[in-house]
């Protein structure tokens, strides 16, 4: 227990001073997202709505993997498919009250609606409310409920693209700071919250996305740091839950570069190379993998509204509780079921127009070919976004 409440402590002062080390570097960096920023007394209506469909065809077999790390597998373990491919469609519907007191000041309030075609029912309804204290034009502080969980600009592996569907509302705080050579986003996301005597664990997310981009080496030639980091915390003292507290840490970083092509006449290349840390504490996890790695390295060409990219990832042990789970080792956490070294070589096509500015249309396909498994897998997406920032009035003091 001594060993258990140290490691609490301890995460609880690294976020303190990782904070602290943020705000301070304000004076230096000091810029951030305004989008949903309003004039002083204004009084608006935000409407924020993604229509979706999801479509992931996965067929991995367990059967064909050479790769087991644990032999014994119990006979509920369905041992025809590991990566179970599950299609999403539906929408979500936030509208929101939006009223700035101040220059300093936003206030939100709204409801979140989540339902998937064929249901009678919203798979989540749940309220929406946040203050925003702007720290500088470009800096802001908020609790509450918090601007999306699209914004953190997280990698796939780290933090899976997929909920931005069903994951899209998140409560806590978030920092936010960006210029045209930094951006970080500093956020906790409290996703369970546990009274005495509860049998379920406390659960929250606290991480960083962080994002260097260093003035142009030459008129055709840029490089970005990105720099990503993730606790993911299962625990509570005060819960009745039989299972020891641990914390996931998951730590992403890397290099791009990114080339102009004749003054992006004909679009825009670039390279990416990111290593990937993973490790559990204190030592003991459920999932039978305590440390791992991985690599990814990346290649992306865009042309005004359309993006390829093709990538390959290598992992050994690796686990994410919040990635995409096609990139992870671990199968299933009841069984303890692992497959520790994975390849995969991935390609991505994307299209994105924009017919109005509060309007995106997007267009997804990505396959994932899993070299020791010999098999493709593959995804499509589409979805329409609209988010939209109404005037309703100006209400004087």
């Amino acid at each position: 227990m001594l060993l258990l409440f140290k490691s609490a402590v301890m995460m609880r002062c690294l976020a303190i001073t990782f904070i602290t080390f943020l705000l301070t570097s304000w004076s230096v960096y000091g810029q951030v997202n305004a989008e949903t920023r309003i004039q002083t007394g204004e009084l608006s209506l935000r409407i924020k709505n993604i229509n979706f469909v999801k479509n992931n065809e996965y067929f991995n077999p367990i059967s064909a993997s050479k790769f087991i790390l644990i032999s014994s597998i119990p006979g509920f373990v369905d041992k025809s498919a590991w990566i179970e491919g599950h299609t999403l469609l539906g929408y979500f519907f936030q509208p929101e009250l939006v009223y700035s007191p101040s220059g300093k000041v936003t206030l939100r309030a709204g409801t979140h609606l989540l339902k998937y075609s064929g249901t009678k029912k919203f798979s989540q309804v749940r309220p929406v409310f946040s203050t925003t204290l702007n720290l500088s034009e470009k800096t802001s502080l908020t609790i509450g409920s918090l601007t999306g969980s699209d914004k953190h600009r997280l990698f796939d592996p780290h933090f899976d693209r997929e909920r931005l569907y069903y994951a899209y509302a998140e409560d806590g705080f978030q920092l936010t700071s960006a210029n045209d050579h930094l951006f970080s986003d500093t956020w906790l996301s409290w996703e369970n919250f546990i009274f005495k005597a509860d049998s379920t664990r406390e659960v929250f997310t606290f991480g960083e996305s962080f994002k260097y981009t260093p003035s142009p080496v030459a008129d055709f030639l840029r490089f970005e740091i990105p720099v990503q980091v993730q606790f993911k915390h299962f625990g509570g003292q005060i819960s009745n839950y039989p299972e020891h507290v641990e914390t996931c840490f998951n730590l992403a970083a890397g290099l791009r570069i990114n080339i102009d092509l004749a003054q992006k006449r004909y679009g825009q290349a670039g390279i990416e190379y990111l290593q990937f840390i993973n490790n559990v504490l204190p030592g003991r996890p459920s999932s039978a993998i305590s440390n791992g790695n991985a690599l990814w390295l990346r290649f992306h060409y865009t042309y005004k509204a359309l993006y390829i990219g093709a990538a390959y990832w290598r992992a050994h042990n690796f686990y994410a509780p919040n990635g995409n789970a096609i990139y992870a080792s671990v199968i299933d956490l009841n069984s303890n079921y692992v497959v520790p070294e994975r390849r995969i070589i991935t390609n991505f096509v994307y299209l994105t127009l924009l017919p109005e500015s509060y309007l995106e249309l997007f267009l997804g396909l990505e396959t994932y070919y899993d070299v020791c498994l010999k098999r493709m897998d593959n995804a499509i997406t589409l979805h329409l976004n609209f988010d939209k920032l109404i005037k309703l009035a100006t209400l004087k003091h």
